[in-house]
């Protein structure tokens, strides 16, 4: 939707553990041999200062990012986040493509990340932050359009693929979008590892029906996480979801681990942390 903008949100609870998982499975993607090409449906700014308007009229970061920077938990989201603070006082938050530039490997025989963004403004804050896109040495490729419509075409079989899907979900139908992204891309590039991020929201029926479609597609290694910050029956959003299709290997391991030490800091009321393979692997 062209009237939303992630700046309201960035390094909020639901975007830190959303991106610590991203960082992860990318991190551990990137160890292997050959390149990596990564797609992000909705980039975003991609890089946020917590001085920006839009970022402190609804400071959800101080319920966030900030607390961690405190806490501290090592993770390869957290590193990334180090890199941008040097002085260890908050002040750059990391969108996705921040994220995932700061894990991947550079270079002309490097990784390649595809960044699509439907705002105009959205889009021209995403090049300044990037201005290094323009150099193909880089990889990194900025697309202007719908990242639903736009990746399933830019993906391709016979490379290893990672695919991150977190549109804002204003738009209800948003739901049904995301399974018939994932249906495009898994039609022309089955193996890809594709995450699916959505609010936990009352009512769930929305998100529900996505997860029970995105179950019945039968890819192996389809993993569930949610985190709950606050009880169920909290006004608005309480908490955040993934769904990861095609899991890379020993991953459903490690992830409780990662997120495990985020789960006090983050906490606003009763929280939880549920894990689960929804098909298991092949």
């Amino acid at each position: 939707m062209l009237s939303y903008q992630h700046a309201y949100h960035a390094g909020g609870p639901a975007d830190v553990i959303k991106h610590a998982l991203w960082a992860h499975i990318l991190r551990h993607m990137a160890q292997k041999d050959g390149a990596l090409h990564v797609y992000e449906t909705h980039s975003g700014r991609g890089l946020y200062d917590i001085t920006a308007p839009e970022t402190q009229k609804t400071p959800e970061y101080k319920t966030g990012l900030q607390r961690l920077m405190v806490n501290q938990p090592t993770n390869a989201y957290m590193d990334v986040v180090n890199v941008l603070n040097p002085d260890g006082k908050l002040v750059h938050i990391p969108g996705s493509p921040a994220v995932a530039l700061g894990v991947l490997r550079h270079g002309e025989e490097g990784d390649h990340l595809h960044l699509a963004e439907a705002h105009p403004g959205e889009l021209e804050h995403l090049k300044l932050a990037f201005p290094h896109a323009r150099r193909r040495a880089e990889n990194i490729h900025i697309h202007e359009g719908d990242g639903h419509h736009l990746i399933p075409t830019l993906i391709k079989a016979g490379q290893r693929n990672a695919v991150l899907i977190d549109p804002s979900y204003e738009v209800k139908a948003e739901y049904v979008q995301v399974t018939e992204t994932v249906k495009a891309i898994l039609a022309k590039a089955p193996k890809t590892t594709i995450m699916v991020w959505y609010p936990l929201l009352n009512p769930k029926a929305r998100s529900q029906d996505m997860i029970d479609i995105l179950k019945a597609m039968g890819v192996p290694a389809t993993y569930l996480v949610h985190y709950s910050w606050n009880t169920p029956d909290a006004d608005g959003m309480f908490g955040t979801g993934q769904i990861i299709l095609n899991l890379p290997y020993k991953l459903e391991t490690e992830l409780p681990d990662l997120l495990k030490p985020m789960v006090q800091p983050l906490k606003q009321g009763a929280a939880s942390l549920t894990s689960t393979l929804l098909v298991p692997r092949a």
